[in-house]
């Protein structure tokens, strides 16, 4: 009788232990008796996205964003990259906080293009009282449960791939780099050449024009040592150049290049000192 007693008191003891978890402010949203208090993220989930969008061969998990669940509908749509674009490919994130023009949700639920179709597809679209909450919650910094704001991602600028012309930009005649004889070889430049280097640049938040501190180091060496550096400037768009004037360079030389920019919160060399000697090689060009 006392081991039973004992025993009793031992797994109440469990019980009370186990009701003392802090709760996670995800769970238990979509199981909320009175939708109507709900309000932000919590609301659209609830009344907007999980009734109206997470349709069986929709947005149920068959294909992203995934709306099943709160948490999981924040995090495919908040900063979440495009994946099916307009034809002028003008976004780049589903939701941007602060700005519904950027966002490619607000599009979905508002467009008239029939060919891309306003979401839900094949369901009657939003009242414009439901498009007023998503309005709000995106103008309003898109914040989650629990009233915090998302921090935008910063990715680390990118130098893409570049091109090299005899003279001026002339795709179709002045183009030297493709004197390859494969992708991880120098190309050659004639010693009496001018040389221009054209750079394609990218970066996920700061525009390539808006790049600061855009170097060009040039060595005999793959290991980039006795760097001679010339500022770059930008050319258009997505572009950075660089041009050397007739007979710069010596005849019998190999030349690695490597490039150092900024987006002004990351400073990147490429192709970094470790890089593969594939990579060097392809940044590279034999003077003859």
């Amino acid at each position: 009788m006392r081991k039973l007693v004992i025993l009793s008191a031992f797994l109440a003891l469990v019980l009370s232990c186990s009701r003392e978890v802090a709760p996670n402010p995800w769970d238990d949203l979509n199981n909320d008796e009175d939708s109507t208090a709900l309000t932000g993220f919590a609301d659209i989930h609830k009344n907007i996205l999980e009734p109206k969008c997470a349709n069986p061969a929709c947005h149920d998990g068959t294909f992203e964003p995934d709306f099943r669940t709160i948490e999981g509908s924040y995090n495919t749509l908040v900063y979440h990259p495009v994946t099916k674009n307009d034809e002028d490919l003008t976004y780049e994130h589903r939701v941007v906080p602060g700005d519904i023009g950027a966002s490619w949700m607000y599009n979905r639920i508002t467009t008239t293009n029939d060919t891309l179709g306003q979401m839900p597809l094949y369901a009657p679209p939003l009242s414009q009282a439901e498009i007023d909450k998503v309005v709000a919650w995106i103008n309003g910094g898109a914040k989650d449960v629990r009233g915090e704001e998302p921090l935008a991602p910063n990715e680390v600028p990118r130098f893409d791939w570049y091109v090299a012309f005899s003279g001026e930009v002339n795709w179709n005649e002045n183009r030297i780099d493709n004197t390859r004889q494969g992708w991880e070889f120098p190309f050659e430049v004639e010693a009496n050449d001018t040389v221009r280097f054209l750079f394609h640049m990218s970066d996920d938040m700061t525009l390539p024009v808006q790049f600061s501190n855009f170097k060009f180091f040039l060595s005999h060496s793959d290991e980039y040592t006795a760097t001679t550096s010339f500022d770059a400037q930008f050319y258009f768009g997505d572009y950075w150049t660089v041009a050397f004037p007739p007979n710069t360079f010596t005849v019998g030389d190999t030349n690695y290049f490597y490039l150092r920019y900024s987006d002004g919160d990351n400073t990147v060399n490429s192709p970094e000192l470790d890089s593969p000697w594939w990579y060097k090689d392809h940044c590279s060009f034999y003077i003859k």
